[in-house]
Order: structure tokens, then C-alpha cells, then sequence
């Protein structure tokens, strides 16, 4: 047999080796089942037979925003706010407030916080609601931003990295989200964003640079749009790569594209969400891929649904994200956005693991 379709062989292998951007493409001879057993054998082998979720909750702080991408279903364009206010948000200190009181009475560990590019918000507004966030829950990780956004406000406020983290960390910031990293090749990248959002090599370079300055967080990708394998495995190795230089990420969460709303799907670019066979595949090279370097391969329920999201489960995937409350990115493009923590943990006993509730670190602190 060809060791191209040699579960056992992978298996052994994956162990004391990382596997090169050549050898990714072989795993894709494997037939689905194969590859989909190798990569919960290789989750088991990582971080057992449980699956970790946080209990979280979402605040989008504005929608306004100056790339409008065309994979975004929930932006409205920052022209529109002079002529035409109504048609977007910015919440306030008190909305927030009234946010994170939501938030309490449902005993969340993590509160998630982006927004769009919104060039008229300063960093003492951002510390502001930070404050108040951890006024309500003192004990709350807060998880702010995606690593663009970051880079947005650092250039919009005329500060640099440095200066904006050292700020947010003593406002209350605990971790980086770890989105907008979209795909890293340029010409999908191109086509899925606007100039407004870094490059991918921008991305890989202010991960590193936040990751040194003591700010940790999760790295991502977002598949089924324009891309195709040559462009995800690639994606998946520079991770791995700018983790082995620099350890920072928490964990890798392949965000499914979901097509309703979108500009993306309007323009006849995307005509379908990728397939169930994508979704296996992509979970189990990116447990085959990252290895050791990232253990954490998560399944972001919201945005594959909860049936896909028990076979991501069982192909590599070990971790749910999170319940989500009040998500509203994916919402936009009509996605069921919440789960309770009985939900998710049904979910994942149906499949035969063992539900767990983490904190945002990773560390687990109740098993069910």
C-alpha cells in the first residue's frame, strides 16, 4: 500500500516529525474516512478524549467600518455614518455597561470584544469600555480584537503596537482574538478583503511582535471562498512556523465562510458554502499540520453548525470555542449563534467525549 494512504504510517510518523508543505498534499489522497480517523487519533494522541468550551459572550462595540470586505455581512461602510447615521452603531460606556450586566447574570469566564474599523473611536474609549467591562466582572478574561483591528487602531491613533498593547493591558486586556487572518495568499486575499486590512505577512509579523510583548491568543483561518488546498495548507504551515519563532497562539479555529448576506456571494464569487468533505479535511490536516506546536484545533459551532461541527469533532477538532452569547458577526449572515452549556455538552457526548469547561488559557476547570 502507498504510504500516501497509510493511516498507520501518518500516524507513526506525525509523531516525532512535522510535516513538510509537499507532504500535506499527500494526506489528501487518503480516503475521507481514513483521514478523518487519523485525525481524531491524532487529537486523542494530543489532548485526549475531551472537548473543551468556554462559556463567552460577544460585544461588538461598532459596526462601522472602512474596509468592507467582501466576505463581511455585517459591516456598514464608515461613509455612509456622515450622511446616514442611523444605519450603524457605536455603543457607549453605558451600552457597554448594560452589555456586561447581560453577561453576568450568565455566569460567562470570557468576554469577546471586536468591531469594525471605526477611525473615530480613540484609545481612551477603548479603555474606557475595558474598565467598565471589568468593573461589572473583575474576574472576567477579557478577549479584545482581532490582531488587524489592533493594527487599525495603533496607525488610526498614531501610536504603535507597543504603546497600544501596554495601554489595553492595563485597561484590562487579557488576550488577542486572533481573527482577520482571513488566507494568506495574496491573490485570495485580494479577492476576500480591501486594502484597509493588513497583509498576511502584516498579520504573521504583529502576532509575533503582540506574542512578545505578553499578550496571547488564538490564530485563524477563513476557508471556502476563492482558496483552494495549495493556499490552506500553506496557511496552516506559516502559523505553525510564526508559533515555532514565536509561541503565542492559544490555539488554530478554521472559520468556515458562511455565504448568506455577503458581498462576496452577491458578486457570484461564492455560490455555495464549502462542502462536508472540505470541513473533514480541513480539520484533519490541521491537526496533522500544527502537531505540537498549536494542541488546540477548535470548532467554531456558529459557524459550521452543530451536526457538521460533531464530525469536526471526530476528524482533529478537541474544543467548541465557546457558547458564543450575543454573537452577532455570524449573525448576520443568519447563523443560529448561541448555545447553552447543556447544548454543547450533549453535542459532545452523543459523539463519545468527554465534555469540558476551560478557561480562556486553556486550562480546564470542570469536567461534566
Amino acid at each position: 500500500m502507498s504510504i500516501a494512504y497509510n493511516k498507520d504510517y501518518w500516524f507513526d510518523f506525525l509523531k516525532d516529525n512535522e510535516i513538510k508543505e509537499k507532504d500535506a498534499h499527500e494526506l489528501l489522497n487518503m480516503d475521507i474516512y481514513s483521514l478523518m480517523s487519523l485525525g481524531d487519533s491524532l487529537a486523542s494522541r494530543e489532548v485526549g478524549d475531551k472537548v473543551s468550551y468556554a462559556v463567552s459572550y460577544n460585544i461588538n462595540y461598532s459596526n462601522f467600518c472602512t474596509a468592507s470586505c467582501p466576505i463581511c455581512a455585517y459591516y456598514v461602510p464608515y461613509k455612509i455614518k456622515k450622511y446616514n447615521p442611523e444605519k450603524g452603531f457605536e455603543l457607549s460606556v453605558e451600552d457597554v455597561h448594560k452589555e456586561a450586566m447581560k453577561a453576568k447574570e450568565l455566569n460567562v469566564t470570557e468576554i469577546h470584544i471586536v468591531g469594525g474599523f471605526n477611525p473615530d473611536l480613540n484609545l481612551e474609549y477603548y479603555e474606557n469600555i475595558f474598565r467598565e467591562v471589568k468593573k461589572v466582572l473583575p474576574d472576567i478574561t477579557l478577549k479584545t480584537f482581532t490582531i488587524p483591528e489592533i493594527d487599525f487602531i495603533a496607525r488610526t491613533t498614531g501610536n504603535s503596537i507597543p504603546e497600544v498593547i501596554d495601554r489595553f493591558r492595563k485597561a484590562g486586556m487579557d488576550a488577542h482574538t486572533g481573527g482577520g487572518a482571513e488566507i494568506f495568499n495574496e491573490e485570495v486575499r485580494k479577492q476576500i478583503t480591501t486594502p484597509e486590512k493588513i497583509s498576511g505577512e502584516k498579520w504573521l509579523e504583529d502576532a509575533k511582535l503582540i506574542h512578545s510583548l505578553g499578550v496571547k491568543g488564538n490564530s485563524t483561518m477563513t476557508y471556502g471562498t476563492v482558496e483552494n488546498y495549495d493556499d490552506i495548507i500553506n496557511h496552516m504551515v506559516r502559523l505553525r512556523d510564526n508559533q515555532l519563532e514565536q509561541p503565542g497562539f492559544l490555539s488554530f479555529i478554521p472559520l468556515k465562510f458562511s455565504i448568506e448576506n455577503t458581498p462576496l456571494y452577491k458578486m457570484g464569487k461564492v455560490r455555495m458554502p464549502a462542502s462536508g468533505d472540505k470541513d473533514i479535511r480541513v480539520y484533519a490536516l490541521a491537526r496533522a499540520i500544527l502537531g505540537k506546536a498549536i494542541r488546540n484545533v477548535s470548532v467554531y459551532w456558529v459557524a459550521l453548525g452543530k451536526e457538521l461541527a460533531q464530525v469536526a469533532l471526530m476528524s482533529g477538532g478537541s474544543d467548541l470555542v465557546g457558547t458564543a452569547f450575543s454573537e452577532k458577526v455570524f449573525g448576520a449572515t443568519n447563523r443560529h449563534t448561541s448555545g447553552s452549556v447543556e447544548e454543547l455538552n450533549h453535542l459532545i457526548e452523543e459523539i463519545g467525549k468527554v465534555p469540558a469547561l476551560r478557561d480562556t488559557f486553556y486550562n480546564i476547570k470542570e469536567y461534566y
